[in-house]
């Protein structure tokens, strides 16, 4: 799939990220996980007092912190108890999309 083909199946999921509010989240499935069924996620946005978004990638039981969101992938990162980096880069043509969730 060439990069302009990527930016187009990605236009739809970068929308519905972008139009998110403070504390609206997102569920979506991506990839397929140890027992053959999908793995399922949720996109948090936060909006601090300045009107700023920022975004967190949560699963059952951990989360990411989103660095970037670009055209085509949410750049994701964290910690762990030995300030080890972890990267994940989630490709936004590749997210299966399901109901905006009010918490």
């Amino acid at each position: 799939m060439t990069y302009t083909q990527q930016i187009k199946e990605s236009k739809r999921v970068l929308g519905l990220i972008e139009a998110l509010e403070d504390n609206e989240s997102l569920e979506f499935a991506y990839g397929i996980g140890f027992k053959g069924v999908a793995n399922v996620y949720s996109l948090k946005c936060y909006i601090d007092a300045l009107g700023d978004k920022s975004y967190s990638v949560w699963s059952n039981y951990s989360g990411m912190n989103v660095g970037s969101l670009t055209n085509t992938r949410v750049h994701c990162y964290t910690y762990d108890m030995m300030s080890q980096r972890t990267v994940y880069s989630f490709k936004l043509w590749e997210m299966e999309i399901g109901l905006t969730i009010d918490k």
